[in-house]
């Protein structure tokens, strides 16, 4: 074997062995090894903080969003069968959209979002549901699809429940300006809605 063979061998095999091991990973930390305490110092990267520092994913996103605009700050999570994503939480300040069905997402967390739509679709589709502040538009179908939504402090709070004693069986939903629930017809033990007055609070509704 020439050197020159050699050498074409050895960056051979060398440019194998990274694009194999690029393969293993699905973040990375960024390339300044910025350090970091939470997720939000992280979205100038287009990432999230992982065990101290920031990192990046494959689609850019923070996590555990599939699909996000990091200019409007929206965030997208699919989770499905062939793809449970268990407890999940909105990056601070971001719109987020999660879609679950038959039991692939456990807690939801938006306490920190500036509004979430859950669809929860499926028996046991999601666990908790925890809207914070922002604004939470919740659609729940199937046996335990939403054990547990509250969503008391939302700014405006909207949730659909088919056969909403299966799907919803506890919910706690704002009070309106006026000390009445927000609630279809005002009624306590249904649905959340912001139709009455005083029950859409949220900036530049």
């Amino acid at each position: 074997m020439t050197r020159t063979t050699a050498i074409l061998v050895v960056l051979a095999l060398t440019g194998a062995a990274a694009v194999a091991s690029s393969g293993c990973f699905v973040h990375r930390r960024s390339e300044d090894l910025v350090t970091c305490a939470t997720d939000f110092e992280c979205f100038g990267l287009g990432g999230s903080c992982d065990h101290g520092y920031c990192v990046t994913s494959s689609s850019g996103c923070p996590s555990p969003c599939t699909d996000c605009d990091l200019l409007d700050l929206t965030c997208r999570v699919e989770c499905n069968t062939s793809h449970a994503c268990g407890d999940v939480k909105c990056p601070a300040g971001f719109d987020c959209t999660f879609k679950c069905n038959n039991a692939s997402c456990g807690d939801i967390d938006c306490t920190l979002a500036r509004g979430c739509t859950i669809d929860c679709s499926g028996a046991a589709a999601c666990h908790n549901i925890n809207c914070g502040g922002g604004a939470c538009d919740i659609s729940c179908s199937g046996p335990g699809a939403c054990p547990s939504i509250d969503c008391a402090r939302s700014c405006r709070c909207d949730v659909s429940c088919n056969t909403s004693g299966a799907a919803c069986p506890s919910m706690s939903c704002p009070m309106s300006d006026g000390g009445t629930p927000c609630t279809h017809s005002g009624t306590p033990g249904t649905n959340c809605d912001s139709d009455p007055q005083g029950c859409d609070r949220c900036p530049n509704s």
